[in-house]
């Protein structure tokens, strides 16, 4: 026998040297305060070397509508990938939830109530998606990655050739353009959905039994957490979020959009991860995926106001992914995390979803 068999509850050691509480808070601190070092340095950038950027109806005010549709999305996924799993149908979700409103609101339904039954639409998809992984073991990159497909189609399938579009002058002023004075009201609905997240992964016990079902599942259910039930409602949130990133979008285009939703996936993952998630599962702030809304948001439009392509500031937005996720492999390296045992481990927690909890 060896010493970990000998060991009771050595299996539920996770792959990483132990460390103090109070040093995991303040590495994500110093990354908090270092991505709004960086989004200081990025409009200080813009603001001196792209004309227009602060004045002529694109002001940094101004600006934040084009990405906060994102944004909502990756607060939703950071939920999500904080218990170690993935969302990838987020995007077409978005996509899904925008259509299912528009079609609905044509077809005679009032605009507002068409929006409630499109965001109730994409929690239940959400849920599927949680009993999916939960009840039949399935891992939650496959189950995603089909709901992606399956919503696309549906969204492409109910929108038609023409997919709606001339909304109601109320509801393209609340979820798209309109403005309290110089604050967009998407900046304001974001900082609602942002204040109502961090709350519910900061301060409740739901953000805790989150982040250690990420870090160490087996523990988290010996511990008396009820895994099953919280995955799923991880991924309601995820759906939730990602449905009012459709609507946003919805309102800022005032039209549907059924072409859009696999162009909001990446920026919602890398939004996460720069924000400081760990894509492993276990470790992160919602304040850093804040933050990182707005440096990813500001470099894309940043670069879109100077001239450079949709396709270039993609391709920033994969770059700024890798280096994320290198910088972050490097940091654990040093601080003797076994990345392969993490990986590893992702792929054994098959074993235990089914578990009853």
């Amino acid at each position: 026998m060896t010493a970990a068999a000998a060991a009771p509850g050595a299996e539920l050691r996770p792959a990483v040297k132990s460390e103090a509480r109070g040093d995991s808070r303040r590495r994500d601190r110093n990354w908090v305060l270092a991505l709004v070092a960086l989004l200081a340095a990025e409009v200080v950038y813009f603001s001196g070397t792209v004309p227009g950027f602060f004045g002529g109806g694109t002001g940094l005010l101004a600006l934040t509508e084009q990405f906060l549709d994102v944004g909502a999305i990756a607060l939703g996924l950071a939920v999500v990938i904080l218990t170690g799993e993935i969302d990838l149908s987020a995007g077409t979700m978005s996509s899904f939830a925008g259509i299912v409103m528009a079609v609905l609101w044509r077809d005679g339904l009032e605009i507002w109530v068409a929006v409630v039954v499109a965001l109730l639409l994409s929690a239940a998809v959400g849920a599927l998606n949680g009993l999916i992984i939960t009840v039949f073991k399935v891992d939650s990159l496959l189950v995603t990655l089909a709901m992606q497909f399956i919503l696309g189609s549906v969204a492409t399938a109910l929108g038609g050739a023409s997919p709606p579009y001339g909304f109601p002058k109320s509801f393209v002023s609340i979820a798209g353009t309109g403005t309290i004075g110089p604050v967009p009201n998407q900046l304001i609905v974001f900082a609602v959905l942002a204040l109502v997240i961090s709350l519910l992964v900061g301060r409740t016990r739901v953000g805790r039994s989150l982040t250690l079902i990420g870090f160490n599942r087996p523990a988290a259910r010996y511990s008396g957490i009820r895994v099953n039930r919280t995955i799923v409602g991880a991924f309601v949130v995820s759906g939730l979020m990602a449905g009012i990133g459709g609507i946003l979008v919805s309102g800022l285009y005032n039209a549907a959009r059924d072409d859009i939703g696999n162009s909001l996936l990446l920026p919602g993952i890398t939004i996460a991860v720069l924000g400081g998630v760990d894509i492993f599962g276990g470790k992160g702030r919602i304040s850093g995926v804040i933050v990182a809304t707005f440096v990813l948001g500001f470099l894309t439009e940043g670069l879109l106001v100077a001239g450079d392509s949709s396709l270039s500031a993609t391709m920033v937005t994969g770059i700024l992914l890798l280096v994320c996720l290198a910088f972050k492999i490097g940091l654990d390296h040093r601080r003797g995390v076994d990345d392969r045992a993490l990986v590893s481990r992702r792929f054994r927690r098959l074993q235990s979803i089914g578990d009853p909890s």
